[in-house]
């Protein structure tokens, strides 16, 4: 259980075809084997970057000293094929809303019950007038709580996530960018039965369902191992290609479901301070 990873990420950056600067953090590191050569560190931002083997000595040595002030933040170069150039201390982007005595108080076992829609029209409706004006190469997180956010505030609708874990081992097979990724989902009334429907405005056009969503990521269409705690990922990195997990449109990042684990630190609100970021971080658009 990787207990340190407390906070939000915010991410800045310029589109990946030049090159990538994210203000992050460090949330594990994949050494190479079996004649693998590139290290892969894995981020808060949910990006997988590389160290080139020529350089491993190192840039090695240097992330392996950061990981010992795991609160610290780091601004990462990465070149156009995710490389790292360049990693340095940085400022934390905002300040946390929430901090562990506030965690230990928090209502434990609070019941979530979703909205379910009258019809797949309705959510299709939804879907397309959800916001896609990005501020460039932005967060799935980040559009993620935008998405279920405007539905709530507008619409009264709760909605649902989907998240969707990336194995090291498909990482690597695959040279794929993310260690995960999320979207909203809806339950919709269709024929007289309750389905679920993700919403991810950026890469599908209308609603869809679970597989069709995750075939879009899975480049070998492989089914994702459905779980119910995060420690199954967790604990399991290498084990088959993805595992998907479902949670309340309240939890922001992978950190939630860790203090979930850890303290029993439940959300059954939206925090403020991590939809202003969202909103800022993957539209430009101050509330």
């Amino acid at each position: 259980m990787r207990q340190w990873i407390f906070f939000i990420t915010l991410l800045f950056s310029v589109p990946i075809l030049a090159k990538t600067n994210l203000i992050t953090q460090v949330y594990d590191i994949d050494y190479p084997s079996n004649g693998e050569t590139d290290t892969l560190v894995l981020l808060t931002s949910g990006h997988v970057a590389k160290i080139r083997s020529q350089g491993q000595n190192f840039w090695q040595k240097k992330i392996t000293q950061e990981l010992t002030s795991r609160d610290q933040w780091y601004e990462v170069t990465l070149d156009q094929d995710r490389y790292i150039t360049n990693i340095k201390e940085a400022q934390a982007p905002f300040t946390p809303s929430f901090h562990r005595t506030k965690m230990n108080k928090a209502i434990q076992n609070s019941t979530y019950v979703p909205t379910t829609v009258e019809s797949m029209s309705k959510a299709q409706q939804y879907h397309r007038s959800g916001r896609r004006t990005y501020n460039g190469e932005t967060q799935c997180f980040n559009r993620g709580m935008v998405w279920s956010y405007d539905w709530w505030k507008n619409h009264s609708v709760k909605s649902m996530k989907y998240w969707i874990y990336f194995t090291r081992n498909y990482i690597r097979k695959y040279n794929f960018e993310w260690w995960f990724h999320i979207s909203p989902y809806l339950h919709v009334m269709v024929d007289g039965k309750v389905v679920e429907r993700a919403m991810d405005l950026k890469y599908t056009s209308s609603p869809v369902e679970l597989r069709r969503w995750t075939n879009i990521f899975m480049r070998n269409k492989a089914e994702c191992k459905i779980i119910t705690k995060y420690s199954d990922f967790a604990d399991y990195p290498y084990t088959g290609d993805c595992y998907v997990m479902r949670s309340s449109m309240y939890v922001y990042q992978p950190a939630d479901f860790e203090m979930n684990e850890a303290w029993g630190y439940t959300k059954d609100n939206f925090l403020m301070d991590e939809v202003r970021g969202a909103y800022l971080e993957a539209f430009g658009i101050n509330i």
